[in-house]
């Protein structure tokens, strides 16, 4: 009988260690998700100010395009008064 005791409290014991353990890796995985979840609205942030920076390149080169438009014409205009 004492043996059958000290097996279940042994047994007790492992459940309760057990029980811990998963206690814990589930804690893990929620923070594993939160980190995952801030990563991914990370990487959807990148790809807007990407798409932002990739509008802001072509407005400077159409105003780039314009202004050397505007220097040829300018140049063409100064040499109609060259003597």
């Amino acid at each position: 009988a004492t043996q059958a005791a000290q097996a279940l409290e042994s047994i007790t014991q492992a459940v309760s260690v057990i029980n811990d353990m998963n206690t814990q890796i589930a804690s893990a995985a929620e923070e594993q998700s939160a980190v995952a979840e801030d990563i991914n609205r990370n990487v959807i942030n990148i790809g807007q100010v990407a798409n932002e920076m990739a509008g802001g390149a072509d407005e400077s080169s159409a105003a780039s395009a314009g202004l050397t438009k505007l220097a040829e014409q300018q140049r063409r205009l100064i040499n109609q008064f060259r003597v």
